[in-house]
């Protein structure tokens, strides 16, 4: 295999890695699989288009290393959902529908892939049957090549709104 082939290559995995990242988050039954997803040294941050043009630290989400990103699960489940009692849970539960594209690819010198998408969430709540909106902006991500895959170093959600439309516990 030449170079352009491999880069080609790294490029479609990086695009199936985010379409396998999409059908996760789509699934609050499958939230236990979003951590895999991730590099052992990884970063998951939602942040405000607002705030990082203006060079602010501020996110909204700062899961800054892979343990963070595997208790966010454990907040799910155990506290947000109240160890999946019903009737205990802190949040209205909702159907999330992530809409992803177009996908950009930019192979980088280190070997990684970085990857930028437009996306839009809806979400339609158990108790109401009308959809409505949870998040409008941009993924920026950066993909590593492991023995298991590629896998997410960075994921930053990018919100183009100063804040989310609802209450909103899984990841976007």
């Amino acid at each position: 295999m030449n170079n352009a082939d491999d880069l080609s290559v790294r490029e479609q995995a990086a695009r199936e890695l985010l379409a396998r990242y999409v059908r996760v988050v789509d699934d609050p039954d499958r939230v236990e699989e979003w951590p895999d997803l991730f590099a052992d040294q990884a970063e998951y941050r939602v942040v405000t288009r607002e705030n990082l043009e203006a060079g602010l630290p501020i996110s909204v989400v700062c899961d800054d290393t892979k343990d963070r990103i595997m208790d966010r699960v454990t907040v799910i489940r155990e506290f947000w959902g109240a160890g999946g009692r019903l009737e205990d849970r802190h949040y209205n539960q909702v159907r999330p529908r992530h809409v992803v594209g177009p996908v950009w690819t930019e192979p980088q010198e280190d070997g990684t892939v970085r990857v930028v998408a437009n996306f839009v969430v809806w979400g339609t709540p158990t108790t109401d049957p009308a959809p409505r909106l949870l998040a409008l902006g941009e993924y920026r991500d950066v993909v590593e090549f492991t023995a298991r895959g590629p896998r997410f170093r960075s994921k930053w959600v990018v919100l183009d709104t100063p804040v989310l439309q609802d209450v909103f516990v899984y990841p976007l």
